[in-house]
């Protein structure tokens, strides 16, 4: 190609240039325009131009993309209109008007292609068409979340509320020349936003959105905007109530008395122009769906009629939605209309949690296989883990829904309260427990459990009264952990079950009724099948006495599970079982009760506890050398292991005597083995087995 001049980008700037449809009716009519086929600089926060690709020159249709727009407007640049709603070229495009622009993507290429420039326009051209080069370019572009079908940007007039405009009149309170937006910024910040960051995010929308688009055009229903347009001299009007719009009316009335204002119920009345007196038609766009929402707070509860009934009502004390949608949709009309009643929140808290995602950490959707439809996820999961898994999660992060993380909370929480019910239910039933059984002074275990319980029902209720179930649910997690492993664990083979059982029963059924509005299936199948009741959810929230409080051991059994934790670890680091006993553990730099030493001898196996001096750390060293005694008896608690597992296989019940066989056993451990298994007779073979009689 030869050169014909070099200059700087700059040196185009204001140069007027020839286009290939300037002998269309709709071009011709903005020829006139004195930016028309004008080389203008673009604005790089608009329309970013860079030069390692393509020329560097870039053509701008104000009409045809968003970005076009913007840089129009700033500008000034004439605007053409080109194509339909449903993609087709609008009447004086010649030609082109009535194809379609979606059906026949090839139509301009072609006419570009095979139109003579130097034909149709007299020019002198160095091609016989209007194309230097055709090339396929990958960009991001516009289509249906759906369905897939490709959008069309294009240009139309709507309805919009004007954000910075001051308020000419208003309702409620001294707004004096404070626009919407001001007033709107004032409500939010009267609003508790959960998580905090919400206030933050709501602000920053309300501070950069622009005019409210509130106009939905070519739809067949919906809720009217009371707006009457004149056609003849353009005066627009909007009418307040069902009064006014009856006084004006010169027809249609009568068709639309008792129906609700939506479309096409409405459209029948034409009003007359107050400016010309031409006989109107209402605007054709109904409402934008979000005036329907953000208005329910007053038009449901009689607003207009019975104010007084209203007030009653209002603000809600709580909403909640997806963060990320609703702050610039629900939230935000929700204060809009508030605003501009009343100077007011509708809400006081509102919870705005994030969106939930599949597992593969991307929205759910049929196309790609990773969708979860409720049914199937209430059939496979079960409703009372679903909905644990949204209460115990971080309402502010993601939450990442599937089979695998439905199956971690159930294997975290559901599985252990549900085994320490059934172990509470099955051992009652087996020792005939009755809840008015006479028992005596509850242990300290008791005690702390006890303890533990009430400060866990104290703060579950400061929680759900601050709207906050996830803390709340985390709270109860913990304490069901405490159950199960460390209570239900060490009370299994206490002499004074009775005690026990009073307590278990005390906290379960008490559990149940917080548990009931997390988890309503199994709280309520616990609850009955306890306590005979009719139904969990119709009992009321427990008082404790604050006699339960013990502040002072639940310290103490802090520390003491703290030297188990490395009592636990260094067994086995040092690869010693639990199951084989030690002569004894020297602790420093803690002391214990001496009425709690039992629960470490019982739960490290060790004989005796030793307490060295306090050297301001916590360090606990395990006697590991083996006397014949200790061997004997571990191998006998190992023998022991080894028969519960046989009777487990072998499907017997909790109370059935059996006569066991096994490889070997020590002889002096005999009775004790038969006790901890509910063995008759014990006997040396080659394998383990189980006689049942």
């Amino acid at each position: 190609t030869k050169i014909i001049k070099t200059g700087l980008g700059a040196d185009l700037l204001g140069l007027k240039y020839t286009g290939p449809f300037d002998e269309l009716p709709a071009v011709q009519s903005v020829a006139a325009h004195p930016q028309f086929h004008t080389v203008v600089p673009t604005d790089s926060r608009i329309l970013p131009i860079v030069t390692d690709e393509g020329t560097g020159l870039v053509h701008t249709a104000v009409s045809a993309g968003s970005e076009d727009f913007k840089l129009g407007q700033k500008l000034g640049l004439p605007m053409i209109p080109v194509i339909a709603d449903n993609a087709d070229y609008l009447p004086g495009l010649g030609w082109l008007s009535g194809k379609n622009a979606k059906n026949n993507p090839r139509i301009v290429l072609d006419y570009l292609q095979n139109e003579n420039p130097s034909t149709s326009l007299g020019m002198v051209s160095l091609s016989n068409h209007w194309t230097l080069k055709i090339e396929n370019y990958s960009h991001r572009y516009p289509a249906c979340w759906r369905c897939k079908t490709e959008l069309v940007w294009k240009v139309t007039d709507e309805w919009y509320i004007a954000m910075d405009r001051p308020s000419r009149k208003a309702s409620a309170g001294k707004s004096g020349n404070l626009t919407l937006r001001q007033r709107m910024i004032r409500v939010a910040k009267k609003i508790r936003w959960i998580p905090e960051f919400g206030l933050d995010r709501e602000l920053d929308w309300l501070k950069n959105m622009h005019d409210w688009l509130i106009s939905k055009k070519n739809r067949y229903w919906g809720l009217c905007l009371p707006i009457w347009e004149c056609s003849k001299c353009g005066h627009f009007e909007v009418i307040g109530n069902r009064e006014e719009l009856k006084r004006r009316a010169v027809a249609g009335w009568d068709e639309f008395a008792g129906k609700s204002p939506h479309k096409p119920q409405l459209d029948q009345i034409k009003i007359k122009c107050s400016s010309c007196g031409q006989i109107v038609s209402r605007i054709e766009p109904v409402g934008n769906p979000w005036l329907d929402a953000g208005i329910i707070p007053f038009s449901t509860l009689n607003y207009k009629k019975d104010k007084r009934y209203w007030s009653q009502w209002y603000p809600a004390d709580f909403i909640t939605e997806s963060f990320p949608g609703q702050f610039k949709n629900w939230f935000y009309s929700l204060i809009a209309m508030a605003t501009v009643l009343e100077n007011t929140p509708s809400f006081t808290t509102v919870l705005g949690y994030a969106s939930l995602l599949a597992e593969d950490n991307r929205p759910m959707h049929k196309s790609w296989g990773n969708a979860i439809e409720f049914n199937q996820g209430a059939a496979k999961i079960g409703v009372d883990i679903m909905r644990w898994l949204y209460c115990q999660h971080n309402p502010s992060q993601n939450l990442l829904f599937g089979f695998t993380a439905a199956a971690q909370v159930k294997r975290r929480f559901h599985l252990l309260l549900w085994n320490s019910y059934r172990f509470f239910a099955n051992y009652a039933a087996l020792d005939q427990w009755q809840p008015n059984t006479q028992v005596k002074a509850p242990s300290p275990l008791d005690l702390w459990i006890l303890s533990r319980f009430y400060h866990t029902v104290t703060a579950t209720a400061k929680f759900l009264n601050a709207f906050d179930a996830w803390h709340a649910a985390a709270t109860l997690e913990t304490f069901v952990q405490d159950l199960s492993t460390w209570y239900i664990r060490r009370s299994r083979d206490r002499l004074d079950k009775p005690a026990a059982y009073a307590t278990l029963y005390t906290v379960l059924t008490n559990l149940a009724i917080v548990l009931s509005p997390f988890i309503p299936f199994m709280s309520d199948a616990i609850y009955t099948n306890l306590t005979g009741q009719p139904s969990v959810h119709l009992s009321s929230w427990p008082v404790l006495p604050s006699s339960y409080r013990h502040q002072t051991l639940e310290r103490h059994m802090s520390r003491l599970r703290r030297i188990v934790a490395i009592g636990h670890s260094q067994r086995k680091s040092l690869g010693i079982p639990l199951r084989q006993p030690l002569a004894g553990m020297t602790i420093s730099g803690a002391k214990l009760p001496a009425d709690l030493v039992y629960l470490l001898t019982d739960e490290l196996n060790v004989k005796q506890v030793y307490w060295g001096k306090s050297t301001g750390k916590l360090t606990v060293n395990l006697d590991v050398k083996l006397t014949p005694q200790l061997a004997a008896e571990g191998q006998a608690r190992a023998v022991i292991r080894l028969i519960q597992a046989a009777r487990k296989q072998a499907g017997t019940r909790l109370d059935e005597w059996v006569d066991v066989e096994v490889p070997e056993f020590p002889a002096a451990w005999a009775n004790f083995i038969k006790q901890q298994t509910l063995t008759r007779h014990l006997t040396q073979g080659k394998n383990v087995q189980i006689r049942r009689t």
